[in-house]
């Protein structure tokens, strides 16, 4: 008999749907302020409804063209570049600024 086995690279087919869905829920929590910081994106203006602008990290627009409104979605906050026209939550902005695929940034921020 031909031995099938295969390299795979490690991924989470295997894992328990559980433990994955545990892991997705620990990443989406991270307010977008929060991960903002933490990836070096300086928003200097505040609005009067609380929220920020900024350059975008993502078309590096020098204007104030990024939006991010820290109280939608839960409190989890959504953030929107007027230049580029590129929206989303924190895990969209983190997988949009380190090019990442949505289970590499679920690994690499639970």
């Amino acid at each position: 008999m031909k031995n099938t086995k295969t390299n795979r690279k490690r991924s989470y087919r295997n894992a328990s749907s559980n433990d994955w869905e545990a892991r997705v829920r620990k990443a989406r929590v991270i307010p977008l302020e929060i991960m903002c910081k933490r990836l070096g994106v300086e928003l200097p203006k505040t609005g009067d409804d609380g929220s920020l602008y900024g350059p975008c990290p993502l078309c590096e627009d020098e204007g104030t063209n990024f939006h991010v409104s820290p109280k939608k979605a839960e409190g989890r906050g959504l953030y929107f570049c007027f230049a580029c026209r590129e929206g989303g939550d924190s895990l969209s902005l983190y997988m949009a600024i380190r090019k990442l695929t949505f289970a590499e940034c679920v690994r690499a921020l639970s």
